[in-house]
């Protein structure tokens, strides 16, 4: 019994410990230069493994391995991803249909038999209005996303920075508001033509 209590001691006091030097690194935080993130793993004598990004605090054990992450925030790669134009082409067996879309957010390109169309949003709440404006310009509307003049929209989206989206999706009855940079659109539009070529 008096070895428990020994052990449950020594742990307690070993928490605490971990606590204390946790809230002196959160009180002591300085402005460093950028360098990359470095992840330890860490083995003590009993083979127990530790992640840490903290090297000195424990000397103690043997560095297992060191892993570098130049920019390990993951929620900038996950952002960069979004702000990327999607192109997906097919042709469909039965009729020979060639259908291509782009695609950013809510902003969607269609090409369909050399048809061009541009929609706002999907799954819309029914018989609602989509909206679209780009930059400063007055904002245009459709029944449903479905935008009127598409190839005049085009044309104003190559010359574009920012388009604004906003629709209503299905079953919520408000306003769904989006914003999609134009940055790379005319590469990824004649990406889009090129595929739609090779169907």
């Amino acid at each position: 019994m008096g070895k428990v209590k020994k052990l449950t001691v020594i742990a307690f006091c070993a928490l605490f410990s971990i606590y204390v030097q946790a809230e002196e690194d959160s009180l002591n935080v300085e402005i460093q230069e950028q360098k990359p993130a470095v992840i330890y793993s860490l083995k003590d004598s009993s083979s127990g493994t530790l992640l840490t990004n903290k090297e000195s605090r424990y000397s103690h054990l043997n560095i297992e391995k060191k892993t570098y992450y130049p920019d390990s925030d993951i929620h900038a790669y996950a952002k960069s991803k979004e702000l990327s134009w999607r192109i997906s082409c097919k042709k469909k067996k039965f009729d020979n249909m060639k259908i291509c879309h782009m695609n950013q957010g809510d902003l969607w390109v269609f090409l369909i038999n050399g048809r061009y169309s541009v929609d706002v949003g999907s799954n819309h709440y029914p018989r609602t209005k989509g909206g679209l404006r780009i930059d400063n310009g007055s904002a245009v509307y459709g029944y449903e996303g479905d935008i009127p003049n598409p190839l005049s929209i085009i044309e104003k989206l190559k010359k574009g920075k920012i388009a604004y989206t906003r629709y209503q999706e299905w079953p919520y009855q408000y306003d769904k508001d989006g914003e999609v940079s134009l940055m790379g659109f005319i590469e990824q539009f004649n990406e889009m033509l090129r595929q739609y070529k090779n169907l």
